[in-house]
């Protein structure tokens, strides 16, 4: 045990307070060939507030400096599955900090609901899960527990004070999806120690955003049905018959497609069910790809369709069943009753309507009489001059659309901004060599570079990949 505190001390030197810190054995999954890893555990002056740390520190050599890695979700836990591996590609130079955020598993507290296994039917009622969560939140204030100390900025003075336990003098911080909103309270009220932040697949802390990401869903499709159908990257078999994707999704309303799942009873997909799978793979930053094949897959080998489709789901669910009082805490803040309206019309391409109203009564009920957080970005605010940051966004991202990154121009100065107009959700992380379409392949390629540039001052980022830079800010 000695041993292993002076291999963090050796990663970390100068660390301010050992006595917030006990060191622990990492898990297996934070092995990595280009870092080596040590951990511990974080527990602030009150002693109510505690969670897992992982510093992974290079072995090629000194380390040009560290950088904070904020997880998305919310309820990612990078310190038990280890932090996206591109990132160890980006920061091979670099110390990286993981930490696992307050609320979830194996920090303290933590907020969780037992929703039970009703969870992965697909008939899985408003009323049955407004039941459930009822009998979460007694259970958690029995406990003295408080959901609503759970939020971006709370975490976000959760690094601060971790980055000083440590000892670090600057560090950056690399934020994805609501990883992103932490990393904002940091730029907007900047501690001392901020030297720059990456910002992937910007989530703004107060907005509400149900129009924008309705009409990312709708961009999506369209961009799917505009290759898959006018530009003929479908294969035949897939066209056969269909002009676009509605024509193609109706042949479900004749012959839903059917499926289990393991803990769960038969689930049916009619068009709109495929349409709204669909738009879903834009949460994956090769998303256009995935949905290209898996129509094509479900004309020449339905088996294969099906096990997407079932493992794609089955991994929704389970993140769902973890993390869900989190996620709600988090999307709840910006719950209004015009949701309902908002939601109520139909776009181009038909979704599950009586799905979003329940996502709304489950967000009303657990905000409640709770008042929002107040805006991040003021309707009259004057934009004020923040550390180097660079924003990167997905053209075609349902779950953080770009529009949300276009209004951090508002509030800050200093910000070099990419969009890419065909990539989905975390667009600096993934593998494009796998990746056939060129456009999406080449895309991927110009977000990493645009990463790699940020981080390495000798770089630069060449005239074709900055034609995906936006905004008159950076």
């Amino acid at each position: 045990m000695r041993a292993a505190f002076a291999a963090l001390a050796l990663i970390l030197p100068g660390m301010a307070s050992a006595a917030s810190l006990d060191t622990e054995r990492c898990a297996e999954e934070l092995t990595v060939e280009t870092h080596r890893t040590a951990c511990s555990r974080y527990t602030d002056d009150t002693g109510k507030i505690a969670f897992d740390v992982a510093v992974f520190s290079p072995t090629g050599g000194k380390s040009k400096g560290h950088v904070i890695y904020i997880p998305g979700g919310p309820g990612e836990i990078p310190t038990r599955d280890g932090p996206p591996a591109d990132l160890f590609a980006y920061l091979r130079e670099h110390t990286l900090i993981a930490f696992a955020p307050r609320g979830v598993e194996g920090s303290t507290p933590h907020i969780h609901c037992d929703l039970g296994d009703g969870i992965w039917n697909e008939e899985y009622s408003a009323e049955e899960g407004l039941t459930a969560l009822r009998a979460c939140r007694d259970r958690l204030s029995a406990k003295g527990i408080d959901p609503g100390t759970v939020t971006s900025a709370a975490i976000a003075k959760d690094i601060d004070a971790l980055v000083r336990v440590l000892g670090v003098d600057r560090a950056g911080v690399y934020g994805i999806s609501y990883g992103t909103e932490p990393a904002l309270h940091l730029l907007a009220d900047p501690p001392g120690w901020l030297d720059f932040a990456i910002l992937d697949s910007v989530s703004v802390p107060g907005i509400s955003g149900i129009i924008e990401e309705r009409a990312a869903r709708e961009r999506f499709l369209a961009t799917l049905d505009r290759q898959c159908f006018a530009q003929k990257t479908c294969g035949p078999l897939t066209r056969m018959g269909n002009t676009d994707l509605t024509e193609w999704a109706a042949q479900f309303d004749a012959e839903p497609l059917e499926f289990s799942l393991s803990k769960g009873d038969v689930w049916s997909f009619d068009s709109t069910d495929m349409l709204d799978f669909l738009g879903t793979l834009g949460t994956y930053v090769e998303g256009l790809q995935m949905a290209t094949d898996l129509v094509d897959l479900l004309a020449t080998s339905r088996l294969q369709a099906l096990g997407w489709i079932r493992a794609d789901l089955e991994g929704a669910v389970a993140f769902s069943d973890e993390a869900l009082p989190l996620m709600l805490e988090a999307y709840s803040d910006t719950f209004s009753p015009q949701d309902f309206d908002t939601v109520a019309a139909q776009g181009r391409y038909a979704t599950d309507i009586d799905d979003w109203r329940v996502q709304l009564q489950f967000q009303q009920f657990w905000r409640g009489d709770r008042p929002g957080e107040a805006a991040f970005i003021p309707e009259t605010a004057a934009p004020t001059p923040t550390v180097r940051t660079l924003i990167l966004s997905g053209g075609i991202d349902p779950a953080t659309p770009q529009e949300w990154a276009a209004r951090l121009d508002h509030r800050f100065t200093g910000l070099t901004r990419y969009v890419f107009p065909v990539l989905g959700h975390a667009v600096s992380l993934g593998n494009p060599g796998w990746v056939e379409d060129e456009t999406v392949s080449d895309q991927m390629l110009c977000a990493n570079a645009a990463v790699r540039a940020f981080l390495d001052p000798t770089m630069r980022v060449n005239a074709h990949c900055r034609r995906y830079k936006t905004g008159n800010n950076g």
